[in-house]
């Protein structure tokens, strides 16, 4: 019995195997989740878009209030100054 386990030869191709196998659940792993990385990382960028966009239009509508008071103003001194004359 000794003397088979000392006879046995290392090939050396199990190795290979088995880092083929890796190798190849790396890519099939990799291809899975590319496309999940790509869509949040799309997300996350049209968001700050978004957000950016929101923060421009909150205050873009309070200088559109304050513009609109002061023609409210200009009118109301134009007819009252019409009126004078």
């Amino acid at each position: 019995m000794a003397d088979s386990i000392s006879e046995t030869v290392y090939d050396g191709t199990a190795d290979w195997q088995f880092l083929f196998i890796v190798i190849i659940t790396i890519f099939i792993t990799l291809l899975l989740l590319m496309p999940k990385i790509y869509l949040r990382n799309s997300i996350y960028y049209e968001s700050r878009a978004i957000d950016r966009l929101k923060t421009q239009y909150g205050a873009l509508s309070e200088e559109h209030k304050l513009l609109s008071r002061k023609v409210e103003g200009l009118k109301v001194k134009n007819q009252i100054l019409d009126t004078l004359f």
